[in-house]
């Protein structure tokens, strides 16, 4: 089955760490953890606090009149640090614009299982109660509770990625058949397409044959050692895709060459990011990746950049 691919041009790689070097120059005479705010908000939906972190961009206060993308970050404890540090990098060197960055905490590892499982799957099939997910729930705290708050408390744009790993890519998913307007790009990385049977493939197949005029971005990772059940749901995602693709959806599927899944969603993200930029045609200098058929992702690239946002990282 052929995947789609993001290749670098070799005569890009010069520049590409040209950019690195500047952008790192400056990167490290900022501190680590500037800019970060931890904020929480009761949900009436969810009935329950939820905590959330904001990473602003280093120029926010600067610019008083400058409204930013929002990237909302799903497992916020463990995800939104390199995402927010990614965002930062890419634009130092003018391949994504600077953005706010909302990392969502769960709420214990019970809660992330509830919120991320769409309605009408289990949240785990082994539990004994068996209890289905209610994905709904937690996508009515976002459209309802949290983005609104965010839009009041901060300058957005209107331009919002969701992002999840996992599980929370399987949430990207399900978001993305529940509610394609909400969001302006969703990032699955390594989506646990696979639950249940696979039921979420037979939700998106279903969503993508009733909604031919569709307009949205769907970015879908997953890493290269990953294990043979992911591999397969993932592949049968890019069939459907292949076969029902709306015209106006911008989709990509990446697998990421030598990523696990404890590490695919970190190495994948920037290319995410940048995708989505040149797509909505974000205010940003391109960088000029192709894409083409046939050739993995540089470790080289992936490895510059992964070496740039480890240095950005706060907490590390």
């Amino acid at each position: 089955m052929a995947r789609h691919w993001l290749r670098w041009p070799l005569s890009l790689l010069a520049l590409v760490a040209l950019a690195w070097l500047a952008a790192m120059a400056v990167l490290d005479q900022v501190p680590p953890d500037d800019g970060v705010l931890q904020e929480s908000l009761y949900s009436r939906l969810l009935d329950e606090d939820r905590d959330y972190f904001v990473h602003l961009p280093e120029n926010y206060e600067g610019h008083p009149f400058r409204r930013y993308p929002v990237i909302y970050v799903l497992d916020g404890y463990s995800q939104s640090l390199h995402t927010a540090a990614t965002a930062a990098v890419l634009s130092r060197v003018g391949a994504f614009p600077e953005a706010i960055v909302v990392g969502i905490a769960n709420k214990g590892n019970t809660g992330r299982q509830r919120d991320y499982t769409p309605p009408g799957m289990l949240q785990d099939a082994e539990a004994r109660d068996g209890a289905e997910g209610a994905a709904d729930v937690f996508l009515g705290f976002l459209r309802r509770e949290l983005i609104p708050a965010i839009d009041r408390k901060f300058r957005t744009s209107g331009v919002r990625i969701l992002a999840g790993n996992s599980r929370g890519g399987l949430f990207a998913v399900y978001a993305l058949t529940a509610d394609s307007k909400l969001f302006t790009a969703f990032h699955a990385h390594s989506p646990a397409l696979w639950r249940d049977d696979g039921a979420m493939l037979e939700t998106l197949e279903s969503f993508l044959r009733a909604n031919p005029a569709l307009e949205s971005n769907l970015f879908m990772s997953l890493g290269a050692r990953e294990n043979p059940k992911m591999t397969k749901a993932f592949n049968g995602a890019v069939a459907i895709l292949k076969l029902n693709e709306p015209q106006a959806l911008q989709w990509r599927a990446v697998l990421t060459e030598g990523a696990t899944h404890d590490d695919n969603a970190e190495r994948s993200t920037p290319l995410a990011l940048q995708w989505t930029a040149i797509q909505q045609r974000l205010d940003v200098v391109g960088l000029g990746f192709e894409v083409l058929a046939g050739d993995p992702v540089p470790a080289g690239v992936l490895g510059a950049i992964q070496g740039a946002v480890r240095r950005l990282q706060p907490f590390a």
